[in-house]
């Protein structure tokens, strides 16, 4: 009766199997170490979010069933910390990717023709635009150049930035809207953020803007979920599968009242070019900018893709986005991961790129799941609740945008 249920009468006590993994959760936020960024690992085939974990964080203890002065102000407190620790950097923020948006340009050459295996580049260390004086340069300024398997591996900006502008802003466009970039992600408790590339008005005459897009900087902005999709879009033959974190609900009595069906939200890329993006990410990991650092425990194939965004803050230069984004194995894939670490701060000992600093998180990730303890975990365990979790209904507004570069890479 509906005035059971306004009197509180009725036990609407429930289970809910959820996708996310405690045991790797708790992984994740070792790994992590307070450091501020996210985690997510997905199942390419499905969508399932099997780790999706943030800093900073908030422990919700401190204002459940509290006095109502004392959550008010310990919510109050939250509010006003820095760092947003209300949000899920994981999917509720965005951030400027770097390279690993090299992914997607290559997707969209390769399908538009723009691009193809036997692309050759110029050995250069800078190149000059159409529309500027200014050049666009490799991350630390270096020498880079050959076939698209060595600039990929190599993470050579202008290859990419030059690939941008032959397409035009057009077809670049409507390639990274097959991506999903602009939309809200379809995460199934609500409160996703959109990837973005700014404002993209007047491109045709702003070339050098275009072009700087093409490597993940200047106002390209994407949520670490989604590039976990974009990694798992590549693992999955080119379908991008929708995400999810809740896989079946029942009632008091144990009945299924709703269980997630896997279905594919986009198909940017067809199976042969998720095939080619394939072996140029495993040459990443074999010999390019990851092979420092994600070679996975028993020799299990894995393919990779970094970024170093450098955020061009004048009063500190060597701010920058660590980024990573792996498949493994590389040969049948079972988990994507996306790492994020956030305003990674430079030292006279290490230049921060993202091999170096969110590689090893990366392999220790799958390395987890896929051999260590992790491995043997059962899943599928249901998760007793009484009152459904408290979810923002609207995405909230992303971090700001950074000042364009013309370097970054990593």
């Amino acid at each position: 009766m509906a005035s059971d249920l306004l009197e509180g009468q009725v036990d609407n006590a429930g289970t809910v199997q959820l996708a996310v993994r405690a045991d790797a959760q708790q992984v994740a936020k070792f790994l992590l170490g307070g450091r501020t960024g996210s985690i997510v690992v997905m199942e390419p085939a499905t969508g399932a979010v099997r780790v999706m974990y943030s800093n900073p964080s908030y422990d919700p203890n401190t204002f459940v069933n509290a006095e109502f002065e004392v959550a008010q102000q310990a919510i109050t407190d939250l509010q006003n910390a820095p760092g947003n620790p209300l949000l899920s950097n994981a999917y509720q923020q965005r951030y400027m990717p770097g390279s690993t948006f090299k992914v997607i340009t290559t997707g969209i050459g390769l399908e538009n023709g723009s691009l193809t295996l036997d692309s050759l580049f110029p050995n250069e260390s800078e190149w000059v635009p159409p529309q500027t004086n200014d050049p666009i340069q490799n991350y630390n300024r270096s020498t880079c150049g050959g076939d698209l398997s060595e600039v990929f591996a190599r993470s050579c900006n202008i290859p990419f930035a030059k690939t941008a502008i032959a397409m035009g802003p057009e077809a670049f466009l409507a390639g990274a809207s097959a991506w999903g970039i602009g939309e809200e992600i379809p995460l199934d408790i609500g409160g996703a953020a959109a990837s973005s590339l700014g404002n993209t008005d007047g491109l045709a005459n702003e070339l050098p803007l275009l072009g700087i897009r093409g490597f993940g900087q200047s106002e390209t902005q994407m949520v670490p979920l989604h590039m976990a999709m974009v990694a798992s879009t590549v693992a999955n033959g080119g379908q991008m599968m929708a995400p999810y974190v809740v896989e079946t609900t029942y009632d008091r009595s144990g009945r299924v009242l709703e269980e997630r069906q896997p279905s594919v939200w986009k198909t940017p890329i067809s199976a042969a070019t998720a095939a080619i993006e394939t072996q140029l990410m495993i040459g990443v990991a074999e010999r390019g900018t990851a092979s420092c650092c994600i070679a996975l425990e028993g020799g299990i194939p894995v393919a990779a893709k970094t970024g170093t965004a450098q955020l061009g803050i004048e009063s500190q230069p060597g701010l920058s986005h660590a980024w990573i984004v792996a498949f493994a194995p590389a040969d049948a894939p079972q988990y994507a991961v996306a790492v994020t670490l956030t305003n990674v701060v430079e030292t006279p000992d290490a230049a921060v790129t993202g091999g170096r600093f969110a590689g090893p998180i990366a392999k220790a990730m799958l390395d987890y799941l896929l051999t260590g303890d992790g491995s043997t975990v059962q899943l599928g365990a249901p998760v007793t609740t009484t009152a459904p979790a408290t979810t923002p209904t609207t995405a909230p507004p992303a971090t700001g945008v950074a000042p364009a570069t013309t370097t970054g890479g990593g």
